[in-house]
């Protein structure tokens, strides 16, 4: 009997990496065609890795990095950083840190110092040591220009304030989207059951 529920499980997280794909497409698309200074490229990434593991979220992320890349491909370069987004978030909902209004907090500014600090080293290599593209380039440029400061330094505070303002957003979103999934289907996924109340009167729960 544990083999057949084993390939149930598994169909169920192969039928998901797609869906969490398209909600980072789908996400991008929507800060991109409305200019906004976010990216909201991953929010499949978290729910995916939260919900099902290390692996499916880490290809997720991957996934959804190459897809981007097609029509910009220097969005390859940044993988890394999505796919690690992908491992961290299965490994902090692990220890219950999407169900607690300080954890999550705690996330917000783990995601923003990771995928801001990468993603300033990366694109300060790519661009040959200059700042970046938008919206980046929105906070770094201005602030060289007003104080001076190194540009490097520049490009690292204007990305992880992007990367911060967007994780938080993303993380918001994602956290809906755990709650509004059904006890039903959390109980197929690896890690759902960690997302099932045990205790509704608890008053720090998200």
């Amino acid at each position: 009997m544990t083999k057949p529920k084993k390939q149930k499980m598994d169909k169920m997280v192969l039928f998901l990496i797609p869906i969490g794909v398209a909600i980072n497409f789908v996400g991008g698309q929507i800060a991109g065609n409305l200019g906004l200074p976010v990216y909201l490229d991953s929010i499949g990434t978290m729910a995916i890795g939260a919900l099902c593991g290390v692996f499916p979220g880490a290809a997720v992320g991957l996934v959804s990095n190459l897809l981007n890349a097609v029509t910009y491909p220097p969005n390859v370069f940044y993988a890394p950083i999505s796919i690690l987004i992908g491992i961290i978030s299965a490994l902090l909902s692990n220890k219950d840190y999407f169900k607690k209004v300080g954890k999550i907090i705690a996330i917000i500014a783990i995601f923003g110092l990771i995928g801001g600090g990468m993603s300033a080293v990366i694109t300060w290599i790519i661009y040959g040591f200059e700042f970046g593209v938008p919206p980046t380039s929105y906070i770094s440029v201005p602030l060289y220009k007003a104080l001076g400061l190194n540009k490097f330094l520049c490009e690292f505070i204007g990305s992880f304030c992007i990367d911060a303002f967007d994780k938080a957003i993303s993380v918001i979103i994602m956290v809906g989207i755990l709650k509004a999934i059904p006890k039903r289907t959390l109980t197929k996924l690896p890690l759902g059951e960690i997302y099932i109340k045990e205790d509704p009167d608890e008053d720090d729960d998200v």
